[in-house]
Formats: C-alpha cells, sequence, structure tokens
C-alpha cells in the first residue's frame, strides 16, 4: 500500500568531523546559514509487495518459514564469522554503561505481527531468520518509531542489524540497498505516531548509510532545535563485503557531552567532536528504509540503551564490586561475543594495574530451567576468566569463578528490559 508522508528533517553543512572541534552546534549557525542550509520537506511513497529478502552463497535460496508461513532467505555462505577471535576487536573501544535503561529483542511478540508499543507507515513484522538466534523486526519500506522512552545525558545505544542484498537477475550482479537510516530525537512530552505535521522536533541526530556490495558510506546530520544544522561527510565502512549476503552487524552509538561515536562491529565509522546538544531530551529513535519491489528487507534487533560510561576503575577499587551487562554471549552458550572487547580490556587494566583479585560470578534470566541456568552462569563466568587470562595475560591465580543462574535477579524477568538486566556478568575484588 502507498503511503504518503510529510516528514521534516535538517539538511545539513557538508563537512569533515574536524570542523566540529570548533565549538557547539549554535556557533556553526551562521555558517550554516551562508551556504543556504534550511529544512526541506522529503515526500516519499513507499511501496513494499514483493520483496527478495537475499540469496544463498551457493547461488541457491534457503527458505525457513516463520509461524504465519512467510519465507524467509538466508544465506549459509558470504557472511561475518560468528566466530570471530576476540582480539579481533583490538581497536574497539566502545564499553556500555551500566544502567539499562531499555532493551527489546521482541520475545514478547507474535510471530507475524507488528510489535507492541511499536508504530510503523510501511510495513513491518516480527520474524525468525533461519541461522539467527531470536526474533527480528523486518522492515520493508517506510518508516518505524520506537516507544517513548528516557534517553540520559550520556548514553551508549546498540542494536543488530541484519541485511541480506540479493543478485539483480538482469544483470547478474548484487543490487545495491536503497538508503538506510536511524534517527534519534525530542519530540516532546508526548510519544509521537507519525504526526510531524504541526508538532515541532526538538534535537535530533540523524544518521544515513549508502549500503553498496563491498562498502557502506556512513554520515551524521545534527540539528539543535530548529536553528543549528550540520553534518559531516562520508564515512566508508570498508567492511561491507563481509556482510552483504545475510550477515548481521552490531550497531553502537556512544554520546558522551557534545561528543558522538559510532562503530559497525570493530571499525568506527563516526568521531564527532561536537556534534549532539548537550540538552538534547531524545526521547525516540526511528528507522526509515526506501525499498522498492525486488529489493531486500532490512532485519533489526537486540536494542540496549545504556546510561553513561561504566567507571570500572573505580568500582572495582572503591566499591570492591563491578557488574556489567557489556559481557555479552551467544544465546544460550557460554561463547563470548567479540563485542566485548572494550569492556573485558578495561577489567583487565583494572586488575593488572592494581594488584588486585577478582572473583567472576555470571548471572542469568529466568528463561529454561534453573539447573541449566545455575550451569550456564557457571560456564560463563569460566569463559571470561579464560578471556582475561589468555588475551590480556591476566594470572589465572587472580582470578575465581562462581555462577549464581537466575536465583538473584535485579530487574523484572517478566519485561525484555529486566532480563537484559539480569544477563549479567559480576566481579568482586578479594
Amino acid at each position: 500500500m502507498n503511503k504518503r508522508i510529510i516528514y521534516l528533517t535538517a539538511i545539513i553543512l557538508c563537512t569533515s568531523s574536524t570542523a566540529f572541534s570548533q565549538g557547539f552546534l549554535k556557533k556553526l549557525k551562521e555558517k550554516a546559514a551562508n551556504v543556504g542550509s534550511d529544512l526541506i520537506i522529503k515526500k516519499s511513497a513507499e511501496k513494499a509487495e514483493k520483496v527478495v529478502d537475499g540469496k544463498g552463497g551457493d547461488g541457491k535460496v534457503k527458505d525457513t518459514k516463520t509461524d504465519n508461513g512467510e519465507q524467509i532467505q538466508s544465506s549459509s555462505k558470504g557472511t561475518k564469522d560468528d566466530k570471530i577471535g576476540i582480539t579481533a576487536y583490538s581497536k574497539f573501544d566502545f564499553v556500555p554503561g551500566e544502567k539499562i535503561t531499555y532493551a527489546e529483542n521482541f520475545e514478547q511478540d507474535a510471530i507475524g505481527e507488528f510489535p507492541l508499543k511499536w508504530f510503523t507507515t510501511g510495513s513491518a513484522e516480527v520474524v525468525t531468520v533461519e541461522g539467527k538466534a531470536g526474533r527480528w523486526l523486518k522492515l520493508v519500506g517506510g518508516r518505524m518509531l520506537s516507544p517513548n522512552m528516557i534517553f540520559p545525558a550520556n548514553f551508549n545505544l546498540e542494536y543488530d542489524l541484519l541485511v541480506n542484498m540479493p543478485v539483480d537477475p538482469k544483470r547478474n550482479t548484487i543490487s545495491p540497498f536503497k538508503p538506510w537510516s536511524f534517527q534519534i530525537f525530542d519530540g516532546g512530552n508526548k510519544t509521537l505516531k507519525f504526526s510531524y505535521g504541526g508538532h515541532k522536533i526538538n534535537n535530533s541526530l540523524i544518521v544515513n548509510t549508502d549500503f553498496q556490495k563491498d562498502y557502506a558510506d556512513i554520515s551524521l546530520q545534527s540539528a539543535e532545535k530548529a536553528l543549528s544544522k550540520l553534518s559531516t561527510g562520508k564515512s566508508r565502512f570498508t567492511g561491507f563485503g563481509d556482510y552483504y549476503n545475510g550477515g548481521v552487524i552490531h550497531v553502537a552509538i556512544s554520546v558522551q557531552g557534545e561528543r558522538l561515536r559510532m562503530w559497525y562491529d570493530a571499525q568506527k565509522v563516526l568521531d564527532v567532536p561536537t556534534g549532539v546538544a548537550v540538552n538534547h531530551n531524545f526521547n525516540q529513535f526511528e528507522f526509515a528504509a526506501s525499498v522498492r519491489e525486488g529489493m531486500p528487507a532490512y532485519y533489526i534487533s537486540n536494542f540496549k540503551l545504556t546510561e553513561g560510561k561504566a567507571d570500572t576503575r573505580s568500582k572495582l577499587m572503591d566499591e570492591g564490586r563491578f557488574v556489567t551487562t557489556g559481557i555479552q554471549f551467544d544465546s544460550g552458550s557460554d561463547q563470548i561475543k567479540p563485542v566485548s572487547f572494550g569492556v573485558l580490556k578495561e577489567i583487565a587494566a583494572a586488575i593488572k594495574d592494581n594488584s588486585i583479585k577478582v572473583k567472576i560470578i555470571g548471572h542469568t534470566d529466568n528463561d529454561g530451567n534453573a539447573d541449566s541456568n545455575l550451569s550456564l552462569s557457571k560456564r560463563r563466568a569460566e569463559a571470561v576468566k579464560n578471556a582475561l587470562v589468555a588475551d590480556f595475560r591476566i594470572d589465572a591465580s587472580a582470578i575465581q569463578t562462581d555462577g549464581k543462574g537466575a536465583s538473584q535477579p535485579i530487574g523484572d524477568n517478566k519485561t525484555s528490559t529486566g532480563k537484559a538486566q539480569n544477563r549479567r556478568v559480576e566481579f568482586v575484588k578479594l
């Protein structure tokens, strides 16, 4: 079905990210005005009736059925290796905050339905994908709004993006994705439901990604209220060739004061010193996809919004305890995900620099039975110890391990956010 939307966004002065070192957004208002930067009205009509979601690496489509009978096509080859070593992320310095304020993996939503409390102008539904854990929200054109939430002044936001690019049958070449847009904004005191007409969006951060076969170009657009408008030049994500055929990219965004940094897996794609309004009051985020007939859909999952940056050293030394949800594992497994590198690196430094001994305690949510969760929590604690010893050269005698399973929850296991809070690793100074 065609959907027409009037969408206000900032078109912004093109410059490199180093230009932001001159000061806050207001200081560049005059420069933006001089080059004719202005708001534009963007009209879009999305049509998503027949969508090819991907092809197998051997040229054959591999289908799996969801509960509602939809065909989801996923690749068995040409994807990013899920078992890549932790040390391959040695330049990945993202560290999530300690307090989870929002998490969503759509586990409470019915397959084939749109998730609760979200909004869309296009075609979107919760699905499962062959070879990928959990549930995913499939977006086929149009725009999608999150529920209303509170973004802390300093925050970290993570999510997984699954991409699956098909072969153009006419040219026998890889068809490029249409641009993918992700926006964080301040919509005021109410939850927006795409009723933008007459409603003022204050501050915003818009990340545009143009996917091609071997790379993706990422740029940032920032606006403080309706006054100052800026944009970065394009930053190239050179590793997209490893993902286009069904790989999952872990997207991480860190906002500390005016500074914004963004990673696609281990690669930092944005680092903007003064690109964020200090008093931003962000409260929603939005995805937008321009997908025409014969193009693939996008799949997103595993959202996590955390407050600030973990203060690993002082927590361990002064308080004697540090708890983190930043060490991530494959679902139901003790396999540590490489994106945990930044957290492990800081913990290793705190142990080394202060010559302390610690006990690592694993915790799980209440999915599954108690015995299985207890065993899993113990194995995960041992896996963290092994990573610290093997990859960061911590003395094994300085570390003890234990696991508590789901017996000591700190969040409500009836909600996605509460479960995410309970899946944690605890470090106790001995």
